[in-house]
């Protein structure tokens, strides 16, 4: 695959306004609702889902270190009022946090996995005859965003990783098996994401493969989750312009024409 050569480096001082299975009962007026898959293996696995089922494109949304929150949840009605089919796995098996202490303990409980048959169920679930997929996920669900496409690069058309990081440790010979490109998003203020950004673009350049970076200045980490920092980091601003150019890549690489446009 050919590397873009002139990797997409945006600094934007401006936010622009975008705006068998068994279904759970859902709150009314929500467009989303939680959903039971069976696995392979017999296991019991809940997803979100939002979006039009006959959509030709889809997402899969890792969440963060807190769990299937609102955010999260949010993000996916997001990705469905546009008119994807968009679905959010629960990697903590119904857990969540609210703050650092117990979102960190969730995290360090991961087994990998037991991840990637997780988010290899939801993109089997989301397969289908003429539909692209692509995967989305925010902080420790970037780097599960990119390792579920490197698990399966035959379904995966794009990846957006969201002010995450370790995934710039990922070794390049593996990273050649991607087949569609990847975008990174991170807060200028957010050291440790944007050094992992910086350290992935050689990554990517040696692996021979396409990669987008947007760099909004002035937003730390964790922007977009208000349960973070105890929401002292949340920034509008940066969420809508996140999801600007987020929706511009999913549209160009899953040929999709969103319901709603800018």
């Amino acid at each position: 695959m050919r590397y873009l050569n002139s990797i997409a480096l945006f600094l934007c001082m401006f936010g622009l306004a975008t705006s068998g299975v068994a279904e759970n009962n859902r709150s009314e007026g929500s467009s989303g609702r939680y959903v039971t898959l069976k696995q392979n293996d017999g296991s019991a696995l809940r997803i979100f889902v939002a979006g039009p089922e006959d959509s030709n494109a889809a997402v899969v949304v890792a969440h963060d270190y807190f769990g299937l929150s609102d955010a999260t949840r949010e993000s996916v009605e997001h990705l469905g009022a546009l008119g994807y089919r968009a679905v959010a796995v629960d990697l903590y098996d119904g857990r969540s946090a609210t703050n650092h202490e117990e979102a960190v303990k969730l995290m360090q409980s991961l087994d990998q996995k037991t991840t990637d048959k997780i988010l290899q169920s939801a993109l089997d679930y989301l397969k289908r005859p003429g539909r692209k997929v692509a995967t989305l996920g925010f902080s420790m669900g970037a780097q599960q965003a990119l390792i579920a496409n490197l698990n399966d690069p035959n379904t995966v058309g794009a990846t957006v990783m969201i002010y995450g990081a370790g995934y710039d440790k990922i070794e390049t010979k593996r990273l050649e098996r991607l087949k569609s490109c990847v975008l990174v998003i991170t807060g200028g203020d957010d050291n440790g994401a944007t050094e992992a950004a910086i350290k992935f673009v050689p990554n990517m350049r040696e692996a021979n493969r396409q990669l987008e970076l947007f760099v909004y200045p002035g937003a730390d980490h964790g922007y977009a989750q208000p349960l973070f920092n105890g929401g002292k980091n949340y920034n509008s601003e940066a969420i809508r312009m996140t999801w600007t150019v987020a929706e511009d890549f999913l549209s160009s690489h899953l040929h999709f024409h969103p319901v709603l446009s800018h």
